[in-house]
């Protein structure tokens, strides 16, 4: 079923259990409403989910004489393109046979965006010379992340994590910057953090004075390290 047939479900389902229980004020319809990061993508309609909701808490108004608050939980919809992964080309590779591809190696990846590593999940990529110029011209890749891992993709095949997939990029080279788009919510917290002992990324903001502003400092080897604890010889 579509999403506003799926939402209409939901929210059908989750008023009969309201029905069975006279004391319920609000009821919680959660989130997952459909982000389009592909051009080719579309993002859930909140008019179209939103109206047989709606209708559905009138409804249940009238037949019970009970007003229920509505809550959801828009978190993903609002913020997943406010945010973008800025990292570096580390390298550039080409194997040499009929079946090879052209490989971009990153300063970032799963430790940054595990989406596509778990999910198959595609983020748009941009590619931008250290000059801050856009490529005239383009190139096939394949877009690795750095922690050595065969699952550390970021051009994985759509839905499909284990399948290697090129995108046709601007020709960049090593020293050159890739923007990952689509980043904001819950990469961050969901990201495989200190993996290979990686230290976590700096955050930036833009602030509406249009300034750029640090909320997050990039982790120091001493905070990586603080948990560890030492232990005396006569243990090891």
């Amino acid at each position: 079923p579509c999403c506003e047939e799926r939402g209409t479900l939901a929210c059908g389902m989750s008023l009969d259990l309201c029905r069975e229980f006279p004391s319920v004020v609000e009821l919680n319809l959660g989130g997952g409403y459909k982000v389009g990061r592909m051009s080719y993508e579309k993002s859930t309609d909140l008019q179209t989910v939103g109206d047989p909701v709606k209708k559905a808490f009138q409804d249940f108004a009238k037949e019970t004489g009970r007003e229920l608050k509505l809550e959801i939980e828009p978190g993903t919809f609002l913020l997943a393109n406010c945010c973008s992964v800025v990292c570096t080309v580390q390298d550039k590779v080409v194997t040499g046979t009929a079946e090879g591809h052209t490989f971009l190696k990153l300063d970032a990846g799963m430790t940054e965006v595990l989406r596509p590593s778990l999910y198959g999940s595609q983020h748009p990529l941009i590619t931008v010379s250290a000059a801050g110029t856009l490529p005239a011209e383009t190139e096939k890749y394949v877009v690795v992340g750095h922690c050595c891992e065969s699952g550390d993709l970021m051009t994985p095949a759509p839905d499909e994590p284990e399948t290697i997939s090129e995108r046709r990029l601007g020709k960049v080279e090593r020293g050159d910057l890739m923007v990952v788009e689509g980043s904001g919510a819950y990469c961050a917290g969901m990201a495989s953090k200190n993996y290979n002992s990686f230290p976590e990324a700096p955050e930036v903001m833009k602030g509406t004075d249009g300034k750029m502003y640090i909320i997050r400092q990039k982790q120091t080897l001493e905070q990586l390290l603080a948990n560890e604890v030492e232990l005396a010889d006569a243990a090891c």
